[in-house]
Order: C-alpha cells, then structure tokens, then sequence
C-alpha cells in the first residue's frame, strides 16, 4: 500500500487537534511529527519553523471560533448571544480559548490592537439597529461587555471557577442593563451640555 502524502492541510489538523485537547504548550515539531505519523521534515518543508505554524494555527483557530458562533449565536438577541458564546467557548474549549485569548500569540501591543482583533462589525451593527444608538454609543456598550464577559470566560477557561449557566445569564444582563443605563446618562447630559 502507498504511503499516504503528508499535506499541509494534514499537518495543521493534527497540530488544532494537539491544541484542542492538550493546549498550545504541547504543540511542537516533535508531537506534531507523532500525531501525523511522519517525520518533522515534512513540517519543515511547509513551514519555515514552528512560529509560522503557529501563527497560522491561530489564524486556523480564530476560523474555528468564527464557525462556533455562527452555529450557537441567536438571530433574535444577536449582541446579547455574542457574549453567552464567548463564554460558552470557554467553557467548551478551554485549550482554545487560552490560545486566542490568554497566550503570546495574540500579540496585541495596545489596547486598540485587543478592540480590532476581539470585536465583529456585525455586532456593533446589531447594538446600533436593535438598540437605537449612535456608532460611538454602540462601540462603547460592546467594549464594556466585551471586558466584562472576558473576566468571566478567562475565569472558566483557566479553572479558576465554574460558574453555572444560569448564574452567568444573570450576571452578564445586569451588568448589560448597567452598562445601557450609563450609556444613555452620559448621552443625555452630552446632549444637555452642548445644547
């Protein structure tokens, strides 16, 4: 029987799948080469070394992570159900997780950077239509639960507590509604101010 060519598509898989179920931490040359039943050359021959297959595993997992919520966020309350799946992959995908979020590999050197790769356009979008505010209003709102939703998932992903469904749902629409209120104060006395 023919040996099976190993491809790069094959290689990035069997490192994901090394990622998924073991953390960043465990992916290398070697437990690659093992997964894959191959020697390292064959990585070596489509990766010039082990940071260019990891940043295009991480491009590979923010793909992932793209399809997760297309498949769990609600239509009806889209801004609302973005949060609960960041949570909620935190909770399914720990490994994954700590890889996008909490690892070297994001490489954001602001705060700006963290904003341009965390937040979608769509949801800034949602919070505009469905709740009647200004882009700058609408950017704000997400960013605040966008911090608060991450303290929580951060919290799941590295075992630091296992909060409960409904205790998370609780939480996360009062600090919403806080976080509405405050937003629509600040655009009242604006509107005072320059009037």
């Amino acid at each position: 029987m023919p040996k099976q060519k190993i491809t790069k598509q094959i290689i990035l898989d069997s490192a994901f799948e090394l990622l998924r179920f073991s953390g960043h931490e465990a992916v290398n040359a070697r437990s690659v080469a093992k997964s894959t039943g191959c020697s390292v050359q064959p990585i070596y021959s489509y990766y010039e070394n082990m940071s260019e297959l990891m940043q295009e595993l991480f491009t590979y997992t923010q793909q992932f992570l793209s399809k997760y919520i297309e498949k769990n966020a609600s239509q009806e309350c889209y801004f609302e159900s973005i949060g609960k799946c960041h949570i909620g992959f935190a909770k399914d995908e720990k490994y994954l997780f700590r890889f996008l979020y909490l690892s070297e590999y994001m490489k954001a050197a602001s705060f700006e950077d963290i904003i341009r790769q965390c937040t979608r356009d769509d949801v800034t979008k949602s919070i505009m239509n469905t709740l009647n505010l200004n882009g700058e209003e609408s950017k704000k709102i997400y960013l605040n639960m966008m911090l608060y939703t991450h303290g929580i998932a951060s919290m799941i992903a590295t075992g630091a507590a296992d909060i409960p469904n409904e205790d998370i749902h609780r939480l996360t629409d009062a600090a919403f509604r806080a976080f509405l209120d405050q937003s629509r104060k600040e655009a009242k006395i604006n509107e005072t101010h320059y009037s």
